[in-house]
Order: C-alpha cells, then structure tokens, then sequence
C-alpha cells in the first residue's frame, strides 16, 4: 500500500477536503476527463487524475467508489464541489502539475510499492 503522505508529496496535491476526512487506500488510478469514460473503466479503490472540477465529478467518483480525485493543471474546484465532497466523504485535491506529469508520478508510485505491473498498468489485488 501506498501512505498517503508520499502520494501528497510526489504529486504536489493540496486538499480540499476536511482534514479529518478518513483517506482509503489506493490500489491504482485512472486518468481521464470523460465522465461516461470513468463510470465505465475505473476501478473501486483508485486515484482519479481530472481536469474536471465541476460537482459531477465527486458524483462519480463515490459512485465508482474511488480513493480520491485529484484535479490537475493548476484548478482549483469552485465551493459547491468543494461541499458535495465533504458530504460524500470523497478526497478532494488539486495540483499544479498536468495530468500526463501527475499520471506519470503516481504511475511510478504505484509500481515501486508494487500495485502495479512495470507496462501493463493491471491491478494485482
């Protein structure tokens, strides 16, 4: 498993989210800005990487059941996804690296703690 501190570091995150806000587990992550895209191949216990900052967002990711979302390039989430998140329990971040910067370092993370595949990118729950 990863700790969350290093994830925190690596990718620059700031958060969004209340401080008390219980943080899962990450076992993978999904980077994507479609929200059909999402519902449909992320997987339970992931760290979604987004552009996306608007409420549907946190929608989906407690829908799917992710670890988190972080949204990349610099945005920052307006208030009402900042609200609808604490009410969802659902991790808030953003962080000023892009999403190929962002991916690529939790990508890394990922395979040093073993969660991944070095090319394939699959889950060895």
């Amino acid at each position: 498993m990863i700790d969350w501190q290093e994830i925190v570091a690596e990718l620059e995150l700031a958060a969004h989210h209340h401080k008390a806000l219980v943080l899962p587990p990450v076992y993978g992550a999904y980077c994507g800005d479609m929200m059909s895209d999402v519902l449909a191949r992320a997987r339970r216990g992931s760290l979604w990487i987004t552009i996306q900052r608007h409420r549907n967002v946190i929608a989906v990711a407690s829908l799917v059941g992710l670890s988190g979302v972080v949204i990349s390039g610099g945005r920052v989430p307006p208030p009402d996804t900042v609200a609808l998140a604490e009410r969802e329990g659902v991790p808030l971040f953003s962080t000023p690296l892009d999403s190929f910067h962002a991916a690529g370092r939790l990508y890394n993370l990922l395979t040093r703690a073993g969660l991944i595949k070095p090319g394939g990118g699959n889950l060895q729950r």
